[in-house]
């Protein structure tokens, strides 16, 4: 079994956060695009998984949708490398944004 990766786990959050905003707010990635300055593209590849924003994709999408979009990952029970998944990452499924 694979340890959870925390820059997926928080990825994944980011991603979660962004799809909830934008049908909260009604934006297409298009609209947040032009808000944001962050190519649609890029959104839709955040927004599917198959790529990590990085801080500025983040900060700019935040700003644009006046939400945090970054999650307090502190927060969760991520097993460190090495320690048994029953440490904690049952609890993944239920972080909080």
């Amino acid at each position: 079994m694979m340890q959870p990766h925390r820059g997926a786990l928080v990825a994944q959050a980011i991603a979660r956060r962004l799809a909830e905003a934008m049908t909260e707010q009604q934006i297409s990635a298009n609209a947040l695009a032009r808000a944001s300055g962050v190519n649609r593209q890029v959104i839709a590849n955040v927004l599917n998984g198959t790529v990590w924003p990085d801080m500025l994709t983040v900060v700019d999408l935040e700003g644009a949708l006046d939400v945090k979009l970054w999650p307090d990952h502190l927060e969760w029970k991520i097993p460190a490398p090495g320690e048994s998944p029953e440490s904690g990452v049952s609890d993944l499924q239920e972080a909080p944004e």
